[in-house]
């Protein structure tokens, strides 16, 4: 029984990590499109890679930022489950108790902790991302129109 719970909190907090994740991904890629096409239009046609490069990487850092904020709280249950010293306490805690607990003894404050440096890594993160994917495609894309 012993080796099971340890492999068991070895998983602490994966159900919080994914809580976090697919809204997360939700929030980020919904915002992104719309963002991006409206920097892009800007443009028109006479775009070239380094606009392609700004408006992917602003479209990035916004969605990533916005998501980033939106979803603070579950990043805070999932750190809290992922730190818990406490085995039995780890193995039995749900994300949902985790935000209860969080909202008891620090309130809006306590599930909004660290939200500047989160949004400080995931903007600029997406941003990175977005735009590289998106000059490599333009840039293929233009290699294959002249070809």
């Amino acid at each position: 029984m012993q080796t099971v719970q340890g492999y068991r909190i070895l998983w602490t907090g994966v159900g919080a990590q994914l809580a976090r994740d697919v809204p997360f991904s939700a929030i980020c890629w919904s915002t992104l499109e719309p963002i991006r096409r409206r920097l892009l239009s800007l443009f028109g046609e006479k775009g070239n890679a380094a606009s392609v490069l700004g408006a992917n990487f602003s479209a990035g850092f916004v969605a990533g930022s916005i998501a980033a904020a939106a979803t603070c709280p579950l990043d805070v249950a999932k750190t809290r489950r992922q730190i818990e010293k406490d085995p039995s306490r780890a193995l039995n805690m749900t994300t949902r108790q985790t935000l209860v607990e969080v909202w008891r003894t620090g309130g809006i404050k306590g599930l909004f902790t660290g939200v500047g440096p989160r949004v400080g890594r995931a903007g600029p993160s997406v941003g990175i991302v977005v735009s590289f994917y998106e000059v490599v495609k333009y840039i293929l894309h233009e290699r294959h129109k002249s070809s």
